[in-house]
């Protein structure tokens, strides 16, 4: 079972790259083997003001349905949206294969469109990351900073966080200096620190350089698929031996966080 903490997402962001908050959340309408896909970085705007998109996955049904990125979601099957994890439970419950009608200003016009959506890549279904059991691989990174191999298959025998995040979403930056704090106090110990963005390497490079990150940055939009990543941020932690320990969404508490280091760190290596 996937532990998730939802604070901050409707207020800041999330990313639509599945489903929903969790893949428990919602089920798709009746009929329908698989929930719906969009595919979708959304940021709620203040007070109804809708959801901006902040970017659109390549070959996503957004993508073809012609959003892009500055366009606000006013109307979202006749409805005002609200919160980005309201719009995402919606989308998932509509269910794959459904045509889900949006209203989006654009500009100075009120643009309509209909996306079709589709299920998750079957690399990305939600429940694809469970306990125990291994993760996708990473794909091919480039990285921005930092000296660590963004390789699962060279970072076994240390305990892993992948931290997923974005340079506009708050909850993320918020984390930053206490991943910094983590990667600093257990990095002798065997935790290695890898934060994975779908943005390019210069914004990465440029949020590390703001923030004075001291753990590994990448550019990584294959990885933010395959884990399907619905909300940022998202953190999966791995242990020794690379098998998902646990999947935080959202903000963590920082003692919290320390307590599962520690014991992943004291189990004994494969």
């Amino acid at each position: 079972m996937l532990r998730s903490r939802q604070v901050w997402l409707a207020a800041w962001c999330g990313l639509l790259m599945a489903t929903g908050p969790t893949p428990a959340t919602a089920d798709p309408r009746p009929g329908t083997a698989r929930p719906g896909f969009l595919g979708a970085g959304l940021r709620a705007l203040p007070g109804a003001g809708g959801l901006r998109v902040e970017r659109v996955v390549p070959g996503s049904p957004a993508e073809r349905a012609g959003l892009v990125a500055g366009d606000v979601i006013v109307l979202s099957q006749g409805v005002a949206p609200g919160s980005v994890e309201g719009f995402t439970t919606s989308v998932r419950a509509a269910g794959a294969g459904s045509d889900y009608a949006l209203v989006l200003r654009r500009g100075a016009r009120r643009v309509p469109v209909r996306a079709r959506l589709e299920a998750p890549p079957e690399d990305a279904a939600p429940g694809s990351l469970r306990v125990g059991q291994a993760p996708p691989g990473l794909g091919s990174s480039a990285v921005a900073m930092g000296a660590d191999p963004v390789d699962l298959s060279q970072l076994r025998g240390r305990v892993v966080i992948l931290d997923f995040w974005a340079s506009w979403c708050g909850p993320c930056r918020q984390m930053m200096p206490v991943l910094n704090r983590m990667a600093d106090r257990y990095r002798a110990q065997g935790l290695t620190v890898l934060g994975l963005t779908d943005e390019s390497v210069d914004v990465a490079r440029t949020v590390g350089m703001r923030m004075n990150i001291r753990y590994t940055l990448a550019s990584n939009a294959t990885a933010m698929r395959s884990y399907a990543v619905q909300s940022l941020p998202t953190m999966v932690v791995l242990d020794r031996g690379g098998n998902v320990r646990e999947v935080t969404v959202g903000t963590e508490a920082p003692g919290a966080l320390s307590q599962t280091i520690e014991r992943l760190l004291a189990e004994p290596s494969p």
